[in-house]
């Protein structure tokens, strides 16, 4: 030990700075318990426990200045006092390790498991009992022995958080310039505790001059309570920039799974694209095969050829436009909107209707006065050819399948259909003398995919298709149904009204 050094003036600015010690640890324990409880991030809770050690420490040391007789009279406390010291920095060390894994690895690294904090308090354990064994055999050197034993304890939690082991593969790789500058601010912190402790031993054993020993005592006090303000700020930074970054990683991996969600959506949106241009393309073909085959049987009488030969053109004029249509959504362009008449539009489609029938199935066509309406036409005639498939297939053999268009006046909301607002509406009904929808399926027939026809192609797009334009046209869609008697479709579309323009 330093004689040259007065121990009386050590002493005295020992206690002061173990004094601020206990503040500085104080404030820092209830800054990272509070954060601690806020943010629930592992490193918050093991910083937090790192400060409540630093806490013991600094009650155990001064303790010692003030009580110091009971130390020295009382062996018994004095080993208590020894061993808090000890195991607080023991335990320290994997605590302030696992603080380091954390920042090298920003993710959730599993805390310090209670069998290992136990090993190293029995570290400290075995160590006190050398440190006290020593002192026994070799009085005289016991102040010695007990500076230079507590300064290597107390180094001992930052060297061995600072020793590289098994991350040193990992310190290479720093995932931006923010990582890297909260791992330099982590060694910094660890590599101040450790230069003011080192620069504490120098001064108590070297041998000094006694005027420059005096001065080295007030530097000592300086240089641990800066490096230890340093070390609880830096401490503080590490750990709001880990939460900074684990925020940050759960942000992306958070938008990464709503890019998934949304390609997963795109795809299921494009399978019932598939599906319902399948629908639509399979309506026309029948007619395109049905006029075929009895354009084959007539071809001896031309009149009768050409009525087939306009169904396969009305059938083709169809098919482009829902190329067209397709189109347009891909592109994302809006539908050609214009002013047309309902019934004008029905009664053209009239021989591609019967075709979509057949020839066992008989069609009756009622138009009275109606208002015209301002839409995509090709929508409308979507409608009414989902309408018929689904008539065509309700009836098994012969039948007769009723389209009406007419005028419908609601003077009030919840008129003719529950969605409707009050106004004028063309009213389109289609009724066919078919099997009927068995009474647990009706609640879901607007449904996608719900179908009662599996075993003959249908995709349970028709109806949720028609119930889609329709609302998109200020309209609605009601179904009545009885099993062996029949269904009556009623699709309601918004009049136009009278200034109305075409538009695109």
């Amino acid at each position: 030990m330093n004689p040259t050094v007065n121990v009386t003036l050590y002493d005295s600015a020992a206690q002061v700075r173990w004094i601020l010690h206990l503040a500085c640890a104080v404030t820092f324990l209830m800054v990272m318990t509070l954060l601690a409880n806020r943010l629930r991030r592992p490193i918050m809770r093991t910083l937090a426990l790192v400060w409540a050690l630093q806490t013991v420490v600094a009650i155990n040391l001064f303790s010692y200045f003030y009580w110091r007789e009971l130390h020295v009279d009382y062996a018994s406390v004095r080993f208590l006092g020894v061993l808090s010291l000890h195991v607080a920095h023991f335990v320290m060390a994997p605590l302030l390790r696992h603080t380091r894994q954390l920042v090298w690895r920003s993710d959730v690294v599993a805390a310090p498991a209670r069998g290992e904090l136990w090993r190293w308090t029995a570290l400290g354990l075995f160590t006190t009992v050398c440190d006290q064994s020593a002192k026994a055999l070799f009085p005289g050197a016991e102040a010695t022995l007990t500076f230079v034993v507590s300064r290597l304890v107390s180094a001992f939690p930052y060297l061995y958080a600072l020793r590289p082991g098994r991350m040193a593969a990992q310190d290479q790789f720093t995932t931006g310039s923010d990582s890297g500058f909260t791992r330099l601010a982590f060694k910094v912190a660890l590599g101040a505790r450790v230069t003011a402790l080192a620069i504490d031993l120098v001064v108590r054993v070297a041998p000094w001059p006694a005027d420059t020993a005096a001065l080295l005592t007030a530097v000592v006090v300086a240089v641990n309570l800066s490096a230890l303000v340093l070390f609880g700020t830096l401490m503080l930074f590490v750990a709001l920039e880990h939460e900074r970054a684990v925020d940050a990683g759960q942000s992306a991996e958070l938008y990464a799974a709503k890019l998934r969600e949304s390609h997963s959506r795109r795809l299921e949106s494009l399978g019932g694209l598939a599906s319902g241009v399948a629908h639509d393309f399979n309506n026309i073909l029948t007619v395109v095969v049905g006029a075929t085959d009895v354009a084959r049987e007539v071809a001896h009488e031309p009149a009768l050829l050409r009525a087939e030969l306009d169904a396969i053109g009305e059938a083709g004029r169809q098919g482009m436009t829902l190329t067209r249509q397709l189109l347009d959504f891909a592109r994302q362009k809006p539908a050609f909107v214009e002013r047309f008449d309902p019934a004008a539009v029905l009664q053209r489609m009239r021989p591609i209707c019967e075709r979509v029938l057949g020839p066992a199935r008989r069609l009756e066509l009622q138009l009275a006065a109606v208002p015209a309406v301002t839409m995509d036409a090709s929508q409308f005639e979507q409608v009414a050819l989902n309408l018929l498939v689904n008539a065509r297939d309700a009836i098994a053999d012969s039948g007769e399948v009723l389209v009406a268009a007419s005028t419908e006046k609601i003077a009030r909301s919840g008129g003719g259909a529950s969605a409707l607002s009050a106004g004028t509406y063309l009213r389109l009904e289609v009724r066919d003398t078919g099997c009927g929808i068995p009474p647990e399926v009706l609640p879901r027939i607007f449904d996608p995919f719900v179908t009662t026809k599996e075993a003959r192609g249908g995709t349970g797009l028709g109806l949720a298709t028609v119930q889609r334009i329709a609302r998109e046209n200020g309209g609605d869609v009601s179904v009545e149904s009885r099993v062996g008697v029949g269904t009556t479709i009623v699709v309601w579309l918004a009049a136009a009204p009278e200034s109305a323009e075409p538009r695109a």
